[in-house]
Formats: structure tokens, C-alpha cells, sequence
């Protein structure tokens, strides 16, 4: 698994190194969403390993700096990655503001995934939440630390389905919530049981989720890519 990891981790890291440009092709169709499907596992979820950074699981663009809230520089193998599962509430909730950000005319979700009218619903038509967690880097004191530049975090596909069998042309989304309310749906990479997602500068903990939606999975980021911006 930890080749697995390396390779997904890579092609993500690969997509965070490419010029920061928006292209007016790259869409979201808008969907109307039949029903909201949370899966029940995701109360059942346990916190993930905290892993420093770069390590197994994680990876991080050259040039990346960390900081801590006290203003101190530190060095990436004194930075860990925690990830924590949202409570059931929590889900609901991110769940809810999603699909009204999917109603919305102007749509507050960016596409910088490079993926040409992504899909936000499964084959169904559902929005079919079946992870999210809290993202976050801190120090062994438990200090918060904020990156500027882009880390890279890679799971077991499994475990993020939760017990979910993908359908035929179905993959996984993963998208953030910024502070402004505007969702950002990042690349995914998927290769032999092993899911990766890049995320931008932020500081403090991000909430990411992860959906079943129509599509292909991907193996490999795409030509038009952007990275995306700051939290």
C-alpha cells in the first residue's frame, strides 16, 4: 500500500505544481438533486492516523512553508497531518449547504479539478455524501499550523466508501468549503485501492467531502488542471 500511496500522492502533488488560471470549458453541471443520501458509516468513523508530513500518507509541494498560529516558521517533519470524522450533524449540514450552493444561479462551487462538466450527483441522481472529515495540520505541542503552498493526503478507497460499491462510471469528488461559503472541488486520483486529493494554502482545518458522482475515475490528473486558490 505505501507504493500505492507514493504513486496517487505524486500525480496529485502534480497537479498543484501547474500556474493558477481558470478556464471558462472546465464546468459543473447544473444538476437538480433528486434526494440526499448520507452514509450511515460516517458516524461510525474513527479518527485517521496523524502522520507527519511528508510521510506515507501525505506529501508536499516543493517550496511548501508551515507556520504556526504564533507566527513561528517550522519545518515539515515537525508538522502532522490530522484528519478527524465530522459528526452525523456536521454531514447534514455540509451536505445541505452544498446542494443549496448546486441551487444557487451563480453556483458558489469553483471546477479545478481540469474535469470538463463534473457531475456533483451519483447515477442516481442523489447527492450521495459518504465521507467528510476535518483536515488539519498541527505540531506535536498541538499547535495549529497553517501551509502556504499545497499538501497532498492519500486514504484507502475502501474505507472512504465505507462499504460502498461503485457503480458503473461512478468515482469519488472530493470538494472544500472556503471561508466565503464557495465550495472547491479538487482533483482526485484513484489507483489500486488507494484515493489522493491536493489541497491549497489554508490555514487552520478544512472540511472535506467526499461524494459518489457520475464519471470516470481518474488515474492521472488532467492537461487542464489549475491549481486551486487560497482557503
Amino acid at each position: 500500500m505505501k507504493r500505492k500511496f507514493a504513486i496517487v500522492l505524486a500525480l496529485a502533488l502534480a497537479f498543484s505544481s501547474m500556474p493558477v488560471y481558470a478556464r471558462n470549458s472546465v464546468t459543473i453541471v447544473q444538476e437538480a438533486v433528486q434526494q440526499v443520501v448520507v452514509s450511515p458509516s460516517i458516524s461510525n468513523t474513527e479518527a485517521g492516523p496523524v502522520q507527519t508530513v511528508p510521510a506515507e500518507n501525505s506529501a508536499t509541494l516543493p517550496g511548501t512553508t508551515f507556520t504556526t498560529a504564533s507566527g513561528q516558521v517550522v519545518d515539515a517533519a515537525a508538522v502532522a497531518v490530522v484528519s478527524q470524522p465530522l459528526s452525523a450533524a456536521q454531514v447534514q449540514a455540509q451536505a445541505a449547504s452544498l446542494v443549496q450552493a448546486m441551487a444557487s444561479p451563480q453556483m458558489k462551487i469553483v471546477n479545478f479539478t481540469g474535469v470538463n462538466g463534473l457531475s456533483l450527483t451519483d447515477s442516481t441522481g442523489a447527492l450521495n455524501v459518504v465521507s467528510s472529515m476535518s483536515i488539519g495540520l498541527m505540531t506535536a505541542a498541538g499547535e495549529s499550523v497553517s501551509q502556504n503552498g499545497s499538501i497532498s493526503t492519500a486514504f484507502v478507497l475502501d474505507e472512504i466508501l465505507g462499504g460502498k460499491k461503485l457503480a458503473a462510471n461512478e468515482t469519488v469528488q472530493a470538494l472544500y468549503q472556503r471561508a466565503d461559503g464557495t465550495w472547491v472541488a479538487v482533483p482526485v486520483v484513484i489507483i489500486n485501492g488507494a484515493i489522493a486529493i491536493a489541497l491549497p494554502a489554508f490555514g487552520g482545518a478544512v472540511n472535506v467531502t467526499f461524494l459518489v458522482t457520475k464519471g470516470a475515475q481518474l488515474s492521472s490528473i488532467p492537461a487542464d488542471a489549475a491549481k486551486s486558490p487560497r482557503t
